[in-house]
């Protein structure tokens, strides 16, 4: 048995899986040169996130890597491991549960630890703190603090 080739395949899958899911929301990947690829790169960098249903398909998936500054989240590839910024190349929720994104904020603490910023694709950029501090409410299970969609107006 080759443990190299069976990772490797797993590997392949995943990324595989990942942008199956991530192409349905990002239809411009279908021009990247190897988009396959870039999820490998993602994942074997611990990079990406993916949460999984029942069924074991995807319902959640992003991708982020952390970066001295967040223009540099603007040049492919590019990382600083303790760079104090997170860049969020890509945030996709199908399964639109309450407890996703709190979900997801665990995960880049976890994954990332304290930082300064948080950068998206966009160039939107936002205090670290604060993006967890927001996208972690959660008053009572499934129920965000801020109230529900009807009473949020």
């Amino acid at each position: 048995m080759n443990i190299k080739k069976d990772i490797d395949r797993e590997l392949y899958k995943a990324a595989c899986a990942s942008y199956e899911f991530a192409r349905r929301y990002d239809p411009q990947m279908e021009q990247w040169e190897d988009p396959v690829g870039w999820f490998m790169w993602y994942i074997s960098n611990g990079f990406c996130v993916a949460m999984h249903r029942g069924d074991g398909s995807i319902g959640a998936l992003a991708c982020g890597r952390p970066v001295n500054d967040p223009g540099d989240g603007n040049i492919a590839y590019k990382f600083c491991e303790n760079g104090p910024c997170i860049f969020i190349d890509f945030l996709a929720i199908e399964d639109h549960d309450a407890l996703v994104l709190p979900a997801f904020s665990m995960m880049l603490f976890q994954r990332f630890g304290e930082r300064k910023q948080i950068a998206y694709r966009r160039m939107s950029v936002h205090e670290y703190d604060s993006f967890l501090r927001n996208t972690g409410r959660i008053n009572r299970i499934g129920e965000a603090v801020y109230g529900s969609p009807a009473t949020a107006a």
